[in-house]
């Protein structure tokens, strides 16, 4: 009977396929999904755009958008579970960015972030929420998995925030990514806790032991690491963009599911596979290729967080959520300030921290649906989502004020009044010593002009010092700070940090302390230049133009034009992209390029022999050119040029002269600027 049976069944379905094919089966099923996803998009497009007109941050958007069109709105969304599935790609994309903006090297200088500024604020939190949960009345298990829920913050508005300002490697920016990375990895102990406060969503054997998950997760990572670099080069060699990006979502949803697997988030897996990446060569092109996705879907996630708000909750209890919101923002911020205080970090990197992660995390609605009916009360669910959404919603506003408070309490704080700064004049201040701060400092170094550093790592101010160099540990966007580093007798201000925000505030503060202070700024990008000047920027340095430059230069030399032409497309281009042309002027071609363009050219530099049959003899005397095809286009004395060189120029011994010629005739004139060779001996 079971084989007739089976067989009856094949035939059903082969039946059923004959009369209705595949695809029209599945268009009932597709068809309201695709145009929910067409509708939520579009109302995306509008929402971003109506908010860059308001200049409001687009998150505070997508999620205004979600409330809207979800089930305690208007209710224009039906497949929610579609909807929030997809939005967890986003989510998975947006962080597989971040990991590209983190190669391993910089996440290993954030090991004491992760592990010390890490277990301070989550446990901290979760101490603290667990206290008031219970003076508010909740149960002991309640109490603890609301402090739980509540020590995670939202990765992706913080990345989102971050990214959309260009501060990924800013030094609030690293400490940022640090903590979300503690958070992520914390989120493992947190779902073992659940099952033992009373929740029956994960059990116990459904679980692999922590211990054993991270090793797995190790293992696999190193694997990947060794593997990868083979394989990016085999589809690199290939030069199809399909495979590229078909390998890219094979890494970065295939660590996202052995993540998931493990018991830990799909973005902490994400994440790393966009780390294994960031020391590659491909790295430009794999973020490139990953842009529009992020975008996207990450906009969708915050539309799906947006669709959890009941905002009766809000007219029914107004206020316990606005109460219990103020709560978490000041609390979670001040954890999160005490954190980066305790790991030595500057007032202003403390402060922007703390405003970019005292939401709620998106991984907290992930961990509500694991205790729901058995840890957590409808009412508290439901007063926890809100809190969550709004503090999602507030926290880009929360992070520009906040930016603007630190600028004001700049002037708080003390530093040391002895320091290199003390004793000099009209000398260079440069603040931040990464490669343009290194590169600066070492030019004046080697001509023995007087200068002092700023900069706010402790390890490299340790290290620099014993080098010699004059560099002092602290914040510059403080008065004090500034003052111990001389600007009142500075001459020149170089701004060399990677955080336009801490620039603008530094160059307002130099130019009220020191208003005759040449303050020049190196940029990230162009669009920065115009704020930056005016807060008080003489001189703008987009890296950006000054990388399209070179490249212009380059090109134009490949076709032979001349430089007074290259100098006026240059001057073009930067009055185009900021008009400003109060930047070096582009260099002369050097003998180098002389030579690629004249082919068999090459020159020389001669010092003058004592005894030398040129010595002491004009040029015309001594007819270089017409006895060796080369002429003589500079001549050095006593350290200085001559400011002319001319056929009654006379050579003396010691002189240093360029000559340029035929390479194959150069050894001749080497002849007539060394000394004669000793006359041979008589053997008799």
């Amino acid at each position: 009977m079971a084989g007739v049976t089976i067989v009856a069944a094949d035939e059903f379905c082969v039946a059923l396929l004959a009369s209705r094919p595949p695809a029209a089966i599945l268009l009932p099923v597709l068809e309201p999904v695709l145009l929910e996803l067409a509708l939520l998009f579009a109302l995306c497009v509008v929402v971003a755009v109506t908010f860059h007109r308001l200049r409001l941050p687009p998150i505070v958007g997508f999620l205004f958008a979600g409330v809207l069109v979800g089930p305690h709105g208007i209710g224009l969304v039906h497949h929610e579970d579609t909807v929030r599935n997809l939005a967890e790609v986003g989510v998975v994309v947006l962080l597989f960015a971040a990991g590209l903006e983190m190669p391993v090297s910089q996440l290993a200088r954030l090991r004491r972030v992760i592990v010390f500024g890490g277990a301070f604020q989550i446990l901290g939190t979760v101490a603290v929420g667990t206290l008031l949960s219970l003076l508010f009345g909740s149960g002991p298990y309640e109490a603890v998995f609301l402090g739980c829920l509540l020590s995670l913050s939202s990765t992706a508005a913080a990345s989102k925030m971050l990214a959309d300002h260009g501060e990924f490697s800013a030094p609030h920016g690293r400490f940022v990514m640090g903590l979300a990375i503690a958070q992520d990895l914390a989120v493992v102990p947190m779902i073992l806790v659940i099952p033992l406060l009373g929740a029956t969503a994960v059990s116990e054997e459904e679980h692999i032991g922590p211990l054993a998950g991270i090793a797995i997760l190790a293992a696999t990572l190193v694997a990947v690491r060794l593997v990868l670099p083979k394989v990016m080069d085999r589809v690199a060699r290939t030069r199809s963009r399909e495979l590229f990006v078909l390998l890219l979502a094979t890494l970065c949803l295939g660590l996202a599911a052995v993540t998931a697997k493990l018991g830990m988030s799909l973005a902490l897996g994400a994440f790393f596979a966009g780390i294994l990446l960031a020391d590659s060569d491909h790295h430009s092109i794999a973020a490139a290729e990953a842009e529009p996705f992020k975008d996207a879907f990450a906009s969708l996630f915050f539309v799906s967080i947006g669709m959890l708000c009941n905002l009766r909750i809000v007219r029914e209890m107004p206020v316990a959520v606005f109460g219990v919101l103020l709560l978490v923002l000041a609390g979670k911020a001040a954890l999160i300030w005490m954190a980066a205080r305790m790991l030595g970090q500057p007032f202003w990197v403390c402060v922007r921290a703390a405003s970019a992660l005292a939401q709620v995390g998106e991984f907290s609605f992930v961990l509500v649906q694991a205790g729901r009916g058995r840890v957590l009360g409808d009412r508290v669910e439901g007063v926890f989502v809100i809190v969550a959404v709004l503090s999602i919603a507030l926290t880009p506003v929360f992070y520009g004020v906040v930016g603007k408070i630190a600028a004001k309490r700049s002037m708080q704080g003390r530093v040391s009044r002895t320091g290199p700064g003390r004793e000099l004049e009209d000398h260079a201040i440069l603040v931040g010593f990464g490669p343009t701060g290194r590169a600066v400092a070492q030019g004046l170094r080697a001509l023995g002009l007087p200068f002092v550093v700023s900069e706010t790592n402790a390890a490299t101010v340790r290290a620099e010092k014993q080098n010699g160099v004059p560099i002092m540990l602290g914040d510059a966007t403080r008065s004090s700070m500034l003052r111990a580093l001389g600007i009142d007798r500075a001459k020149l201000l170089v701004l060399a940090v990677n955080d336009a925000g801490a620039s603008r505030r530094i160059a307002q503060l130099a130019q009220q302390m020191q208003p005759s202070v040449h303050v020049i700024v190196r940029a990230n990008y162009i669009a920065e230049t115009e704020l930056l000047q005016r807060a008080g920027a003489h001189e703008v340095v987009p890296q950006e133009l000054e990388a399209s430059v070179e490249i212009l230069v380059r090109v134009l030399r490949r076709f032979l034009v001349a430089d007074d032409e290259i100098g006026r497309r240059v001057r073009e281009a930067r009055m185009v992209h900021g008009g400003c042309d109060r930047l070096a002027a582009v260099p002369a071609a050097d003998a180098a390029s002389v030579a690629e363009f004249v082919p068999g050219i090459g020159f020389r530099v001669i010092a003058v022999a004592p005894g030398a049959p040129v010595g002491h003899k004009t040029l015309l005397e001594v007819g270089v050119r017409r006895r060796t095809g080369c002429s003589v286009v500079a001549v050095r004395r006593d350290g200085h040029n001559l400011p002319a060189v001319t056929p009654e120029t006379q050579l003396l011994p010691g002189d240093t002269v360029v000559v340029l010629g035929p390479e194959e005739r150069l050894a001749e004139v080497d002849a007539l600027f060394a000394s004669p060779a000793p006359a041979p001996t008589d053997p008799r």
